[in-house]
């Protein structure tokens, strides 16, 4: 969140100073449709450190949720805001099925379920309008957003939560009605920095109830959005 914070105050100061040109603040609430993808894999470890097994698996799911963002006009041409999303994103419920693996099953193994909550998305954008388009924009920003890991695992063990940022870009337009008030829709295009979590055993632990160093990995995460706001300009 500093991060987003500091390129955010960097950006209009560094426009605003480039620019001599009237500054238009502006709010807005969004309603967001989405889709995330990406591809996981896990990597299960023996009591003796030993990688057991890996599971690779590509997942996807849709998700609506509402934003909301603070925006500042620099002219006719740029804009520069944040975007942040109050609510959580919640991936759906993944089940493993240990007891049915007759290797693993024959320790007394049995289900174990993990999700991924979504928390605090933020992303700083730049708002780049095309004049001889009309409303019509093209948008660029970094966002950021902290991911939870919500297990219930019959060994006990627990994955750390972690954070990841990336880029996205899109086009929108933006439909004047009256009085300072309106309409925008985009879609937008974003891309994640891949991430890894653990479930906290120590690297060759001879603890057989809890057992061995397990490491999970998602990478190439993407996602797709439409947004339709609602803006006043001041």
């Amino acid at each position: 969140m500093k991060k987003l914070i500091t390129i955010a105050v960097f950006a209009v100061f560094s426009a605003s100073s480039a620019i001599s040109a009237s500054l238009t603040p502006a709010i807005g609430l969004s309603f967001n449709n989405a889709g995330f993808a990406g591809e996981g894999n896990e990597r299960v470890g023996s009591d003796t450190g030993t990688v057991q097994s890996v599971t690779e698996e590509y997942g996807a799911f849709a998700e609506t949720y509402g934003s909301i963002f603070v925006e500042l006009g620099i002219g006719e041409v740029l804009a520069v805001g944040i975007d942040y999303v109050p609510g959580d994103i919640d991936s759906p419920e993944n089940a493993s099925r240990e007891s049915e693996d007759s290797a693993v099953g024959s320790n007394g193994a049995g289900n174990s379920t993990v999700s991924a909550t979504f928390q605090d998305l933020t992303t700083v954008y730049a708002k780049i309008n095309v004049l001889p388009l009309g409303g019509t924009y093209l948008k660029l920003g970094f966002s950021q957003v902290d991911v939870k890991i919500n297990e219930k695992m019959e060994s006990g063990n627990t994955y750390a939560d972690v954070d990841t940022e990336g880029l996205t870009a899109g086009i929108g337009y933006n439909h004047d009605i009256a009085n300072g008030v309106s309409i925008r829709a985009e879609a937008m295009i974003s891309q994640f920095d891949d991430v890894q979590t653990n479930n906290g055993v120590a690297v060759g632990s001879e603890s057989v109830s809890n057992g061995g160093r397990n490491v999970v990995q998602v990478e190439s995460m993407w996602g797709a959005k439409g947004t339709i706001s609602v803006v006043k300009s001041f």
